[in-house]
């Protein structure tokens, strides 16, 4: 088979130098490269007005089958880009046949189990970690991400509910990196990502190529899967999100979670609490300085409600997190999901059990919640 090649022109000579295409050594070289240089999924293919930036979240990154598993699976890179949206990249050879039909139902098995047993507080986590391995701070590190000049937390918790806000809605991005696309992929990628509302679809094809006798190389990245069709259906889809509404949100819940969400809402405006409305939850909010707010509850529907250990609580040396969360447990409704999440659904069994547990919610939060300002 022949090989691509590209010419090296310098002023000074007189004749082109030929660079010829090489394969990867081996699949995990491509990965250590991409986690190394995460430019090299180039951005501004993807969308030329707001180029896509990334932020490692992990490598080897544990997808579950079920509840409670921290991985089944392992995903060989999850980014996030400066809007929130997992990015799960798998990454192959051509030489792989694999790299065809197996790699994509693979993908499709990553993507199904991480939306439904992820959520923002696991992936946080993760990339915490991954930071942490390399003695940074993750919310420095998100801040720099963001562009932010000053690391605020009402930014960062901003950030973080958008990524519980894209894996509520299947808005995720799903990526092969490949040094050679072969047509089936391609193929395969441009009809899901044709057929996909929320999800993208692509397939980032990276040349590797060099001069005999040089250890230097040149990498030239190229984004495959965005038909105008695929473009005009994500346009149009990204259009229509706005913040949802108190109507809307109970809309589409059944009758027990709308019953027990109206009281949520009553008795949060009642004591004064602010109510965020993303594009498909909510998150209930106390001041914590002037003109600064931290959450501590989530909803979503039709019956998800969630106590969230937000950083005003987790960072205050006079609040004992230790005990609010053992308290809040004791009451059996809830259940961890990862360090700051308590979870549970709403149900006909428990409504007036959950009922009670939120008055004591907003009992606690009155009690911790900083002073006037």
């Amino acid at each position: 088979m022949s090989r691509a090649k590209i010419f090296l022109h310098r002023e000074n000579e007189g004749s082109l130098r030929v660079m010829h295409e090489k394969e990867w050594l081996q699949e995990k070289d491509l990965q250590k490269f991409l986690a190394r240089y995460p430019d090299l999924i180039p951005g501004e293919q993807i969308d030329s007005e707001n180029p896509r930036r990334w932020f490692l979240v992990s490598r080897e990154m544990g997808v579950p089958r079920e509840e409670g598993q921290r991985g089944w699976w392992s995903l060989d890179h999850l980014f996030l880009d400066q809007d929130g949206i997992p990015t799960f990249i798998e990454c192959k050879r051509a030489s792989d046949n694999r790299a065809r039909r197996e790699v994509v139902a693979q993908m499709l098995d990553y993507a199904a189990n991480a939306i439904r047993f992820w959520n923002s507080d696991r992936i946080r986590q993760a990339a915490s970690e991954t930071l942490s391995s390399r003695d940074a701070s993750l919310d420095e590190a998100l801040g720099e991400f963001l562009d932010l000049d000053i690391i605020e937390e009402s930014e960062i918790e901003a950030f973080w509910e958008k990524v519980q806000v894209n894996l509520e809605e299947k808005r995720i991005r799903l990526m092969f990196v490949i040094n050679r696309v072969p047509t089936e992929l391609k193929r395969i990628v441009e009809f899901l990502n044709e057929e996909m509302e929320h999800t993208e679809v692509l397939a980032v094809e990276i040349k590797r190529f060099k001069q005999s006798k040089d250890d230097r190389s040149v990498l030239v990245p190229r984004v495959l899967g965005l038909t105008e069709k695929a473009k005009e259906k994500k346009k149009s889809s990204a259009s229509t999100q706005s913040p949802t509404s108190r109507p809307e949100f109970l809309n589409k819940c059944d009758s027990i979670s709308q019953k027990f969400f109206r009281r949520v809402f009553d008795r949060a405006e009642e004591s004064g609490y602010k109510i965020r409305w993303g594009t498909v939850g909510f998150s209930l909010r106390v001041e914590t300085a002037e003109d600064e707010y931290g959450t501590f509850t989530h909803g979503y529907p039709p019956d998800k409600f969630n106590f969230y250990f937000g950083r005003w609580i987790r960072e205050d040396d006079d609040i004992d997190e230790k005990k609010l969360r053992e308290n809040i447990l004791d009451f059996g409704l809830l259940e961890e999901s990862g360090k700051c999440t308590l979870k549970t659904r709403i149900t006909e069994e428990n409504i007036d059990d959950l009922n009670e547990l939120y008055d004591y919610i907003l009992e606690k939060i009155e009690e911790i919640k900083p002073g006037n300002f």
